[in-house]
This record gives structure tokens, sequence and C-alpha cells, in this order.
């Protein structure tokens, strides 16, 4: 049960923190919107998209943000009436687009835009700043704003940021009308795509799918040393693969997990920082990926399950690195495993795992077979929806699972609306790098400093995907370092997909690495810790995430291009460099490392990134002999110390 303190926590920095708690007709207005968003686009999803459907999915979307999120704290229990303004101007603006959405696209209209027009499009770009700025703070607001500055006043600049200016009435036409406005096509991923997946994920966790991912991440490492930050790593990269969203995951799993860690002798700094860094992975492991990848498969013209195909090796890589590092810190604290008592059976884990296992297999099976993520994404779901009510191990009664879906349709919808905004806000930031050439302007600026060296394009590309990626949401962060570094990559030379999915990485590592570590302030908020030095430690345990992606640039076999061996060498030397790279950053191995021991290890790390014979072979050299120092030295303290207590269980 969470303790005053976590549940404080949990309602200040969940996404759920500036939501109103409404009552009476408000409320209901609320919850028929978003039940009404969730079945339109289930029935959209079986009959076939609209050519309107962009436009209805956000007239669902900013209403609902402007009905959910509170402008200020007295507000929290009422609607006042100046919050009913945006809802129907939300309302308006989409409504205004399908009655004219002929002579605006077909008719090219957005070349010749109405004094209506711009009305209801200045009305379109302030809703969508104003719902972003509701439900995900300030920071992103501000940058949409910044990127309508330059593309107004950059005919002022000089040099290179210099550009030939854009009057607003073109910007505003652009931004509301054109097919790259906000209801161009990167909402047409939101609306078709990203909205069934997310409600997907909703329906398992809303139905008990939480709960089933922490009684079977406990069963299945509480006799290891470590168990519950194990744990905490297992469950979190369930439960983020599903949930779309770092945010929510560090709040909704940090709350039973850290208080584990920190009772099975975990630093509370560590707990937070193994929570954070876990959260943060589930947003590049498959099959939702936060629901970057469906916006990846878009922008480079990708297959979706090409997407994910690829990610998979070098997230399980990264939850490697996590694994290891909590488990290399339990060795060096001499950690017990958790008691039996305290832990659940295996049989008690796996209780209800079908209402899991099922609808997941049904979505890689028709991804596999080819079926649009839609398609695929829609099976799932409805086959969720017959397993949680006809399964006899399902709780309650059928009539009270029967009241419990509108829940999870609710709960699907406030989140997809969520997405639905940032999306919006993220075209128009998006529109200004194309119209202004920005993205060209950085890119080009990268390659002339790195003088056409992969290695130093990639550093500075990391550091530009890291510094705006900071404060962001998933598809926000990665939108936008895409816009802005992705020609880099093209102009070195480096493949679509590689170069977008070290963008991604980048941009979501954003979230534990300093200053701006938004999952490792929620973790260190939770535990009790100093955010910076939460921070400075997820970032210690997320190192390997930091290495990955330099991997797979120069080891493509790790992203499953190669034959079967070439696969199975790079993971093999992943693996090793992975336990290396965590080993050097904890200061255990087999026992406790002396820095120069750490250094090897680091070196070992480094040299197995290439994935070349000789780099490879200096690595595991370097590996296999401080192994064999560690172990004789082991040996020999073993044999001096005295045997475990009685009665103690031992740790694996």
């Amino acid at each position: 049960m969470d303790t005053p303190r976590e549940q404080q926590v949990v309602e200040k920095y969940s996404e759920d923190s500036g939501k109103r708690k409404l009552t009476g007709i408000w409320f209901l207005v609320m919850r028929i919107t978003a039940v009404s968003m969730a079945l339109f686009h289930l029935y959209a999803a079986v009959t076939g998209a609209v050519n309107t459907q962009n436009a209805i999915h956000l007239m669902f979307a900013i209403p609902l943000i402007f009905l959910a999120y509170t402008c200020r704290v007295r507000d929290s229990e009422r609607l006042p009436w100046y919050d009913v303004i945006p809802v129907v101007m939300g309302v308006a603006i989409s409504a205004y687009y399908i009655y004219h959405f002929d002579r605006i696209l077909y008719d090219l209209g957005y070349l010749m835009p109405t004094t209506a027009d711009l009305f209801f499009g200045i009305a379109a770009i302030l809703l969508l700043l104003e719902a972003c700025r509701r439900a995900i703070g300030l920071a992103f607001p501000i940058l949409v704003l910044v990127a309508l500055a330059y593309a107004y006043f950059g005919r002022y600049l000089p040099g290179v940021w210099g550009h030939g200016g854009y009057g607003w009435a073109d910007l505003v036409a652009t931004f509301y009308m054109s097919p790259t406005g906000i209801y161009g096509s990167l909402m047409r991923t939101s609306s078709t795509v990203i909205v069934i997946f997310i409600m997907f994920g909703a329906l398992l966790v809303t139905t008990g799918g939480g709960d089933t991912f922490m009684r079977l991440s406990n069963a299945a490492t509480g006799r290891m040393s470590g168990g519950p930050a194990k744990a905490a790593t297992l469950c979190s990269a369930l439960f983020g693969s599903i949930s779309g969203s770092t945010a929510a995951n560090v709040a909704t799993t940090g709350v039973f997990t850290i208080p584990l860690m920190k009772n099975n002798g975990y630093s509370p700094r560590f707990a937070a920082a193994t929570e954070a860094s876990a959260s943060t992975g589930g947003q590049i492991l498959p099959p939702i990926m936060g629901a970057a990848a469906f916006v990846m498969a878009d922008v480079i013209s990708t297959s979706y399950l090409e997407i994910i195909g690829a990610a998979l090796i070098p997230a399980l890589l990264f939850y490697l690195a996590i694994w290891m590092s909590v488990h290399f810190e339990a060795k060096r604290l001499g950690l017990n495993p958790v008691p039996k008592s305290q832990r659940p059976t295996l049989r008690e884990g796996l209780f209800n795992i079908e209402t899991l296992v099922v609808p997941i297999a049904v979505l890689v099976t028709m991804l596999v077979l080819r079926y649009t993520p839609t398609t695929a994404a829609v099976a799932a779901y409805f086959t969720a929806v017959f397993i949680y009510l006809f399964s006899w191990r399902s709780p309650g009664t059928l009539w009270e699972r029967i009241k419990s879906l509108p829940a999870a349709l609710e709960a699907g919808a406030m989140t997809a609306a969520m997405i639905a905004v940032i999306i919006g806000s993220v075209a128009i930031i998006a529109s200004v790098i194309s119209l202004t050439g920005l993205g060209l302007k950085v890119s080009s600026v990268i390659l002339v400093v790195s003088g056409g060296d992969v290695l130093i394009t990639l550093v500075l590309a990391m550091v530009v995907a890291i510094i705006l990626g900071m404060g962001l949401p998933t598809v926000a962060a990665y939108m936008l370092a895409a816009s802005v570094v992705a020609a880099a990559f093209i102009e070195a030379g480096l493949p679509s997909l590689s170069s977008h999915l070290f963008i991604l990485y980048f941009a979501i590592l954003s979230g534990v690495t300093p200053p701006v570590a938004l999952a490792a302030y929620i973790g260190g908020a939770i535990a009790g810790s100093h955010w910076f030095k939460t921070a400075l430690t997820a970032t210690k345990i997320s190192l390997g995430g930091f290495l990955i992606p330099y991997m797979f640039i120069y080891h493509p076999p790790l992203l499953g291009n190669g034959t079967p061996l070439e696969i199975a060498l790079a993971v093999g030397s992943g693996v090793l460099g992975i336990i290396a790279l965590a080993g050097s950053t904890i200061g255990y191995f087999l026992r406790p490392c002396s820095w120069l021991e750490r250094g090897l290890l680091l070196a070992a790390a480094l040299m197995l990134i290439t994935g070349q014979l000789v780099t490879d072979v200096i690595g595991i050299v370097l590996i296999v002999g401080l192994f064999g120092w560690q172990y004789r030295h082991h040996r020999a303290t073993l044999s001096r110390s005295s045997s475990p207590a009685a009665g103690k269980e031992p740790a694996q």
C-alpha cells in the first residue's frame, strides 16, 4: 500500500497531476466525450479510415484536454466559465476544417486563405499551445513559440541561420490548412495507428495487467540477489513496453518497486535511479516503443514490423545493462534474496497470465503475417476484451467486468488525446523546420564541425538529441530531434533506420540525463533522494544505453541485418561489452574492482563496439584475463573465509 508521501508524489508528478476531479454534469460530459472518441476510433479501425479522421481525432482531443486539465489549482474540482470557451472552440476549429475540407485540400484553398480561415487557424495554434501547457508543462509550448518566432523573424538573422522570411498569413495557413500542418500526415499516424495501440495498452493495464506484471516480476526474481531491483527492471520493461510514457511508468510502478528496493538494502538514490532507467527503457522496447515507432515508420517510409524487429536486440541489451548493474550493486553490497514468505510463488505470478500473453501473441503473429499495425492492434484489442470478459479467472462477475470496460476506453482516450495535441504542436515545429531549412542548417554545421568523421558526427548528433529531448514526451522528443539532426546522418551516408533509432535512443535518454531528467526527478521524489544525484546514478546505470546506439551504427547485425551467424556473433560481443561496462561503472565483477580493473573493463567494452575481429579479440582477451585474475583471488578469499551462516538462502 502506498504511504501518504508516495501517494502525494504520484499525484504531483504523474501525468494526471494537473487533472481535474470533476463531478456532476461536466464529469459526465468528459467521460462521454472520451468513450465516444475511443468507440469512434475502434469503429474506424474496423471499417476503414475516413478522409476527415485527422480532424475528428483532434475535435475530440482538444476539448478533452481542456475538460480534464485545469489552468489553476483552485479550479481542480470545477469547470469555470472561461474554460468552456476553449472546449467549444476546440470543437469549432475542427468542425470548420471538416466543413471546408474539399475546398482546403482538393481545391488548394490553403494557398488562398480567407479571413475566416486565418481566424480559425490562429485559434487552432493558440489552443494547441495551451492544451500542451496544461497536459505536459511549459517547456514544449515555449519551443513552439521559439519556432514561430524564428519562422517570422528569421529574415533579420545574419549568416547561415537567416532565411527569406514568411508573413503571418502564410504561416497560419500552412500550419492550419496545408497537408503538412496540424491535420497532416503526422496527425494521420496518431489518428489511425497510435490511438489504437494506446487503447490496447490501457485495456491491458486497466483490466489487471499492471498487477500481473508485478506478481510475475517478483516471482521470477525474488530468489536472486538484489531481487527487488531485478523485479523493478523486469516489471518496468513489461509495463513500459505498452504504457507509452516514461513519466507514467515511473509514477505507476515506482511506488511499489522503490520501497521494495530500499527495504532490500539499496540506497534511496540507487533505487530511484534503477526505476528511472528501467522506465526509460520501456520507450525503446517493442511493441509500442512510446508510440514513436509509428511516427518513425511514417517519417522514413519503413514498415512498423521492420522497425520493431530492428529495435528488439538493442532494447534487450539495454535492459541487460540495467540488470547487470543492479546485480553487481547487490553483490557489492552483499544483499540477500527476498525472504520466501514475502514473495509470490511462480504459480501466483502466472495466475491470469493469459490475459496478457494471448493478446500480445495475436498482435505479434498478425504483424509477422504482414497485416497493418492498425488491423493487428484491433484484433489484439478485441482478443483481450474477450478473454477478460469470459475467462473464469478474471475477477468479479461478467456484469462487473462489462461495467469496467468504459474506464479502459476512457483511460486510452485521455492518453491518446494528450499525444494528439503534442503531435499537432510537433507538426508546427516540423513545418517551420521544413519551411526555413533549419534542419539542413543544423546538419550542415554538424558536418562542418565533424569534418565528415562519422564518430564526431554521431557524438554531436547525440548531444543535440539529448538537449532537444529534455523534458519532452517520447513522440515530441523523437520528432523534434529527428527534424533537426536526421539530415546530418543522410549526408554522412548512414542508413535511415539505424540513424533514426540512434536519434530515438538519445532523445529518450534525456529522461535520465541532467540537467532536465524528468524520470530521475520523479523517481527521486518517490524515494526521497536528491534529484540531481539520482540523475547521475541513473545515467551511470543506463550507460549501456549510451553505448548501444554506437554499437548498432558500427555493427548492423545488431539490428538483425545479416546472416544468423553474424547476428549471433554481434549479440555475443554486445552482451560481453554490456557486462564489462556494467562492471566498470559499478566497480564489481566477481569481486570489488580496483580502479585499474575498472579501467580494463571499460576498455574492453569500448573495444567491443565496432564488431571488428581485431577489436573484439582484444576486448574478449581483456575480459577473460580479468575474469581469471578475479576468480583466482575470489577462490582464495573464499578458502580463507568462514562458511556462510546457516539458514540463509543462497543468492543466485
